[in-house]
Protein backbone atom coordinates (compact mmCIF):
# COMPACT_ATOMS: atom_id res chain seq x y z
CA UNK A 1 0.00 0.00 0.00
CA UNK A 2 1.84 2.82 -1.09
CA UNK A 3 1.72 5.79 1.42
CA UNK A 4 0.31 9.36 0.22
CA UNK A 5 1.15 12.97 1.61
CA UNK A 6 -1.47 15.26 2.31
CA UNK A 7 -1.07 18.72 3.23
CA UNK A 8 -3.82 19.67 5.41
CA UNK A 9 -3.82 23.07 6.42
CA UNK A 10 -3.78 23.67 10.65
CA UNK A 11 -6.41 25.28 11.85
CA UNK A 12 -5.58 27.29 14.82
CA UNK A 13 -9.09 26.43 17.09
CA UNK A 14 -8.46 28.65 20.13
CA UNK A 15 -8.14 31.67 17.98
CA UNK A 16 -11.31 30.58 15.66
CA UNK A 17 -13.36 30.47 18.82
CA UNK A 18 -11.57 33.83 20.16
CA UNK A 19 -13.17 35.26 16.87
CA UNK A 20 -16.66 34.55 17.64
CA UNK A 21 -16.13 35.45 20.91
CA UNK A 22 -14.71 38.72 19.84
CA UNK A 23 -17.75 38.74 17.43
CA UNK A 24 -20.58 38.59 20.16
CA UNK A 25 -18.33 41.36 22.02
CA UNK A 26 -18.79 43.66 18.91
CA UNK A 27 -22.59 42.82 18.81
CA UNK A 28 -23.33 43.39 22.64
CA UNK A 29 -21.64 46.73 22.00
CA UNK A 30 -24.03 47.67 19.52
CA UNK A 31 -27.18 46.31 20.97
CA UNK A 32 -26.47 48.67 24.26
CA UNK A 33 -25.44 51.72 22.08
CA UNK A 34 -27.69 51.93 18.96
CA UNK A 35 -30.40 50.84 20.48
CA UNK A 36 -31.02 53.90 22.88
CA UNK A 37 -30.21 52.43 26.24
CA UNK A 38 -27.64 55.23 26.35
CA UNK A 39 -29.81 57.86 25.57
CA UNK A 40 -30.01 61.06 27.60
CA UNK A 41 -33.51 60.05 28.98
CA UNK A 42 -32.56 55.78 28.77
CA UNK A 43 -32.71 53.44 31.74
CA UNK A 44 -28.74 53.62 32.02
CA UNK A 45 -28.29 57.23 32.52
CA UNK A 46 -31.67 57.75 34.38
CA UNK A 47 -29.94 55.61 37.11
CA UNK A 48 -26.51 55.39 36.48
CA UNK A 49 -25.87 53.05 40.00
CA UNK A 50 -28.78 50.32 39.42
CA UNK A 51 -27.81 46.53 39.18
CA UNK A 52 -29.34 46.67 35.68
CA UNK A 53 -27.57 49.70 34.68
CA UNK A 54 -24.33 48.69 35.59
CA UNK A 55 -24.90 45.11 34.13
CA UNK A 56 -25.57 47.19 30.44
CA UNK A 57 -22.90 48.95 30.90
CA UNK A 58 -20.31 46.45 31.53
CA UNK A 59 -22.40 44.34 29.15
CA UNK A 60 -21.46 46.36 26.05
CA UNK A 61 -18.40 47.60 26.99
CA UNK A 62 -16.25 45.54 24.65
CA UNK A 63 -17.09 46.91 21.42
CA UNK A 64 -13.65 48.56 20.55
CA UNK A 65 -11.83 45.92 22.33
CA UNK A 66 -13.27 43.04 20.59
CA UNK A 67 -12.61 44.98 17.14
CA UNK A 68 -9.28 45.32 18.27
CA UNK A 69 -9.02 41.40 19.06
CA UNK A 70 -10.46 40.93 15.58
CA UNK A 71 -7.95 43.05 13.66
CA UNK A 72 -5.30 41.33 15.68
CA UNK A 73 -6.37 37.78 14.97
CA UNK A 74 -7.19 39.11 11.40
CA UNK A 75 -3.19 40.28 11.15
CA UNK A 76 -1.67 36.56 13.03
CA UNK A 77 -3.02 34.59 10.15
CA UNK A 78 -2.54 37.38 7.08
CA UNK A 79 0.65 38.30 7.62
CA UNK A 80 2.24 34.92 6.32
CA UNK A 81 -0.40 35.14 3.86
CA UNK A 82 -1.03 36.23 0.53
CA UNK A 83 -4.20 38.35 -0.85
CA UNK A 84 -4.93 37.90 -4.41
CA UNK A 85 -7.25 40.69 -6.01
CA UNK A 86 -9.72 37.33 -6.09
CA UNK A 87 -9.82 36.98 -2.73
CA UNK A 88 -10.44 41.02 -2.00
CA UNK A 89 -13.39 41.22 -4.87
CA UNK A 90 -14.62 37.92 -3.02
CA UNK A 91 -14.98 39.89 0.13
CA UNK A 92 -16.39 42.93 -1.26
CA UNK A 93 -19.37 41.33 -3.14
CA UNK A 94 -20.17 39.95 0.25
CA UNK A 95 -20.07 43.62 1.52
CA UNK A 96 -21.92 45.11 -1.30
CA UNK A 97 -24.76 42.00 -1.23
CA UNK A 98 -25.57 42.58 2.30
CA UNK A 99 -25.56 45.68 1.83
CA UNK A 100 -27.91 46.17 -0.66
CA UNK A 101 -30.57 43.45 0.55
CA UNK A 102 -30.29 45.63 3.77
CA UNK A 103 -30.65 48.91 2.40
CA UNK A 104 -33.73 47.59 0.24
CA UNK A 105 -35.64 45.79 3.35
CA UNK A 106 -35.57 49.13 5.10
CA UNK A 107 -36.68 50.93 1.97
CA UNK A 108 -39.11 48.73 1.19
CA UNK A 109 -40.64 48.60 5.15
CA UNK A 110 -40.71 52.35 5.42
CA UNK A 111 -37.79 52.23 8.24
CA UNK A 112 -35.93 54.78 5.27
CA UNK A 113 -37.21 56.93 3.13
CA UNK A 114 -35.87 56.32 -0.81
CA UNK A 115 -33.69 58.72 -2.01
CA UNK A 116 -30.86 59.50 -4.32
CA UNK A 117 -28.66 59.64 -1.31
CA UNK A 118 -30.10 56.00 -0.14
CA UNK A 119 -29.01 54.48 -3.40
CA UNK A 120 -25.82 56.27 -3.27
CA UNK A 121 -25.32 55.08 0.20
CA UNK A 122 -26.39 51.71 -0.56
CA UNK A 123 -23.96 51.22 -3.94
CA UNK A 124 -20.59 52.87 -2.54
CA UNK A 125 -18.60 50.90 -0.01
CA UNK A 126 -16.41 53.34 1.37
CA UNK A 127 -18.20 56.77 2.96
CA UNK A 128 -15.55 57.66 5.67
CA UNK A 129 -13.05 56.11 8.18
CA UNK A 130 -13.10 57.64 11.28
CA UNK A 131 -16.13 55.68 12.68
CA UNK A 132 -17.48 52.89 9.76
CA UNK A 133 -15.54 49.47 10.22
CA UNK A 134 -16.45 47.98 6.75
CA UNK A 135 -15.11 50.89 4.86
CA UNK A 136 -12.21 51.26 7.30
CA UNK A 137 -11.73 47.38 7.01
CA UNK A 138 -11.53 47.26 3.02
CA UNK A 139 -9.08 49.69 3.04
CA UNK A 140 -7.33 48.31 5.83
CA UNK A 141 -7.63 44.46 3.74
CA UNK A 142 -5.90 46.32 0.58
CA UNK A 143 -2.57 47.56 2.72
CA UNK A 144 -2.31 44.36 3.64
CA UNK A 145 -0.06 43.14 1.30
CA UNK A 146 2.65 46.25 1.36
CA UNK A 147 2.66 45.99 4.95
CA UNK A 148 3.68 42.02 4.35
CA UNK A 149 6.42 43.21 2.45
CA UNK A 150 7.53 45.67 5.64
CA UNK A 151 7.34 42.80 8.06
CA UNK A 152 9.23 40.05 6.02
CA UNK A 153 12.35 42.31 5.19
CA UNK A 154 12.87 44.19 8.95
CA UNK A 155 14.66 42.36 11.65
CA UNK A 156 13.12 41.69 14.83
CA UNK A 157 15.18 44.50 16.77
CA UNK A 158 13.72 46.84 13.86
CA UNK A 159 10.01 45.45 14.51
CA UNK A 160 10.69 46.11 18.41
CA UNK A 161 11.31 49.83 17.68
CA UNK A 162 8.67 49.93 15.42
CA UNK A 163 6.11 49.19 17.56
CA UNK A 164 7.18 51.14 20.45
CA UNK A 165 7.00 54.50 18.08
CA UNK A 166 3.41 53.02 17.33
CA UNK A 167 2.54 52.72 20.58
CA UNK A 168 3.95 55.82 21.89
CA UNK A 169 2.12 57.83 19.03
CA UNK A 170 -1.25 56.02 19.30
CA UNK A 171 -1.75 55.18 22.73
CA UNK A 172 0.23 57.23 24.69
CA UNK A 173 -0.67 60.58 23.02
CA UNK A 174 -4.06 59.12 22.36
CA UNK A 175 -4.94 58.55 26.00
CA UNK A 176 -3.10 62.03 27.44
CA UNK A 177 -3.54 64.50 24.59
CA UNK A 178 -6.80 62.75 22.72
CA UNK A 179 -4.98 63.56 19.24
CA UNK A 180 -7.48 62.37 16.39
CA UNK A 181 -6.66 58.80 14.61
CA UNK A 182 -8.55 56.71 11.79
CA UNK A 183 -9.18 53.15 11.92
CA UNK A 184 -6.99 52.44 8.99
CA UNK A 185 -3.50 53.47 10.67
CA UNK A 186 -4.83 52.19 13.65
CA UNK A 187 -5.71 48.69 12.23
CA UNK A 188 -1.62 48.88 10.37
CA UNK A 189 -0.55 49.38 14.32
CA UNK A 190 -2.62 46.29 15.80
CA UNK A 191 -1.49 44.54 12.39
CA UNK A 192 2.42 45.57 13.26
CA UNK A 193 1.63 43.57 16.71
CA UNK A 194 0.39 40.47 15.23
CA UNK A 195 2.68 39.93 13.21
CA UNK A 196 5.11 39.94 15.65
CA UNK A 197 3.13 37.67 17.70
CA UNK A 198 3.31 35.45 14.83
CA UNK A 199 6.84 35.94 12.98
CA UNK A 200 9.02 36.42 16.44
CA UNK A 201 7.86 33.67 18.73
CA UNK A 202 8.32 34.23 22.17
CA UNK A 203 8.08 31.77 25.14
CA UNK A 204 5.86 34.50 27.12
CA UNK A 205 3.22 33.89 24.07
CA UNK A 206 2.84 30.07 24.68
CA UNK A 207 3.08 30.01 28.70
CA UNK A 208 -0.76 29.32 29.53
CA UNK A 209 -0.52 30.57 33.22
CA UNK A 210 0.73 34.23 31.90
CA UNK A 211 -1.30 34.92 29.51
CA UNK A 212 -3.76 33.76 31.61
CA UNK A 213 -2.95 36.42 34.33
CA UNK A 214 -2.23 39.29 31.75
CA UNK A 215 -5.87 38.31 30.38
CA UNK A 216 -7.61 38.41 33.91
CA UNK A 217 -5.45 41.58 34.98
CA UNK A 218 -6.10 43.56 31.79
CA UNK A 219 -10.38 42.66 32.32
CA UNK A 220 -9.99 43.89 35.77
CA UNK A 221 -8.28 47.58 34.63
CA UNK A 222 -10.59 47.52 31.90
CA UNK A 223 -13.66 46.83 34.58
CA UNK A 224 -12.27 49.42 37.36
CA UNK A 225 -11.61 51.96 34.65
CA UNK A 226 -14.95 52.02 33.42
CA UNK A 227 -16.31 52.72 36.49
CA UNK A 228 -14.00 55.29 37.21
Amino acid sequence: MSSETTNIKQRESNLELFRIITMLLIISHHYVVNSGLMSQNGPILSNLTSPHSIFLILFGAWGKIGINCFILITGYFMCTSNITARKFFKLLLEVMFYRIVITMCFILTGYQALSFSSILFMIVPIHEVSTNFVATFLLFYLCIPFLNIIVHNITQQQHIKLLMLCFFTYVFFGTFHRISINYVSWFIVLYFTSSYIRLHPHPFFTNRKWCLISMLSSICISITSIFG
